[in-house]
């Protein structure tokens, strides 16, 4: 089960973007990343958190499906749809199955779903992408398993993030 994760992980690594992954205080359910100026809850109680090297937070759920976000600040990024593009650069194949705007926290981000494989097993991503000022914020859901269960609370936990107020400004992150 182990490798299985591992492999897994190596999709989710395949459309993470490069850069230094940032520690979170978890808080009653609530993880917060002050430095970032957001917080965001945990995930529901059937994913347990795992280390994804480049990832902020990670977890997965058995063997089939996992989830991540990464936060990055102070470097110079660029519009949400073009952010969501750069994610998908190295993974091969990939059929895209949606590209769209979508709203994060309020604001305007990006969505795709993607099919792909990882050691011939078939896996489907969906990645939001959300810029705010400096800041990008990038979600990966991976799954081989039940692709609809997963992606219910994928979106639960990535509607649950909430931007500090004193970073609510399109230039504060």
């Amino acid at each position: 089960m182990r490798r299985a994760i591992r492999r897994f992980d190596a999709a989710l690594l395949a459309v993470l973007t490069a850069g230094c992954a940032s520690s979170v205080t978890r808080v009653d359910g609530v993880f917060q990343h002050r430095r970032h100026g957001y917080a965001i809850a945990a995930p529901a109680d059937a994913w347990r958190q795992v280390k994804v090297d480049h990832a902020t937070l990670a977890f997965a759920r058995g063997d089939a499906e996992s989830m991540s976000l990464k936060s990055r600040c102070g470097r110079p990024v660029a519009r949400a749809e073009l952010m969501a593009r750069h994610l998908l650069i190295r993974l091969k194949p990939r059929d895209v199955i949606a590209s769209r705007p979508i709203q994060v926290a309020g604001r305007s981000g990006w969505l795709q779903v993607v099919d792909t494989a990882v050691e011939g097993r078939p896996v489907r991503l969906k990645t939001v992408t959300l810029v705010v000022g400096d800041c990008s914020f990038d979600w990966v859901l991976a799954s081989s398993g039940n692709f609809e269960s997963a992606e219910a609370e994928f979106d639960a936990w990535w509607q649950s993030l909430r931007l500090d107020a004193a970073d609510q400004g399109e230039g504060n992150a």
